[in-house]
């Protein structure tokens, strides 16, 4: 099978780009439920290494819910560990622990129309 120069230069840019342009998303779950009753959203702590160590991240600054993890990511790494995400949700001691990715360069929370739609994403 003969291919022409434009399919393969395509090719090649697709698979070499891939890579570079996919990031993996994290995001809270809106709500909680359990025993039949619903949580909703409203806080996050971001660790580096288990939360169990009490890692506990700061945001970037006082005025933004943004937390840059460059620095971070790579402290992680040289322990050989991970970050991690907790949400945390209204009305509840129960979190959902995600594992958030090594590719992720910050995890960010924000408000959408009310305070009770809150959004948290590490990305």
């Amino acid at each position: 099978m003969l291919w022409s120069n434009k399919t393969i230069i395509l090719s090649s840019f697709l698979f070499f780009y891939h890579g570079l342009t996919y990031a993996e998303k994290i995001e809270c779950p809106q709500s909680l439920t359990e025993n039949n009753k619903k949580y909703s959203l409203y806080n996050l702590d971001v660790f580096e290494g288990p939360p169990n160590e009490m890692g506990s991240l700061m945001p970037d600054s006082d005025d933004s819910a943004v937390w840059t993890l460059s620095d971070s990511q790579a402290a992680a790494k040289a322990r050989n560990t991970s970050m991690f995400l907790v949400c945390q949700f209204k009305g509840t001691n129960k979190t959902v622990t995600l594992k958030i990715p090594a590719s992720a360069k910050k995890c960010s929370a924000w408000f959408e129309g009310r305070a009770e739609h809150t959004h948290i994403v590490c990305e």
